[in-house]
């Protein structure tokens, strides 16, 4: 019987997973995606400002998500469509949106197309918190390139568009 060290690649194996070199485009595609890893950490570390919220106001991570979301979708949604979109269960989502109405972050109306049904909707204070996470998201890049050229800037946001956009299209519009 072959003790781990026995075992040999098979040629169909991953040149990584064979201890080689990566071949250039390869090695780009792991930096890449190392340096997106590390860019999503620190974007995610960021949290809520503090002066964001109000006294004795919470939000958590998975609740910011779902705010941001809801906002991009621009129309009130269902419940329903609002668990389709950030690939939750509804009983999950339905918790998250109580809180978050709750809180006076979401506005429920009723479904003009079911009574039985509600939409629901960033509210005003959902916004000035959505507003105040992104303000500090963006002095943290604009602190992190304060060094860099405007043209600089401009390049990689345009090359992390296009990859956005890319792969949202390899995944069928899943974002």
């Amino acid at each position: 019987m072959p003790t781990g060290t026995d075992i040999r690649p098979t040629a169909d194996e991953p040149t990584a997973r064979r201890g080689a070199r990566p071949a250039p485009a390869d090695r780009a595609v792991e930096e890449l995606e190392g340096a997106l890893f590390g860019v999503a950490r620190t974007i995610l570390r960021l949290g809520i400002p503090a002066h964001a919220l109000r006294q004795g106001e919470h939000i958590d991570r998975s609740a910011y998500w779902m705010l941001k979301r809801l906002d991009e979708a621009g129309d009130p949604l269902r419940l329903s469509d609002l668990a389709g979109l950030l690939e939750l269960d509804l009983s999950t989502v339905s918790r998250q949106a109580r809180q978050l109405t709750d809180a006076g972050m979401m506005d429920r109306v009723a479904d003009p197309d079911d009574g039985r049904a509600c939409r629901v909707s960033v509210s005003g204070r959902g916004r000035e918190v959505l507003g105040a996470v992104r303000d500090a998201r963006h002095e943290t890049l604009r602190n992190a390139m304060g060094s860099w050229a405007p043209e600089e800037r401009q390049a990689l946001a345009d090359a992390l568009a296009r990859l956005a956009g890319d792969m949202q299209g390899q995944a069928g519009g899943a974002a």
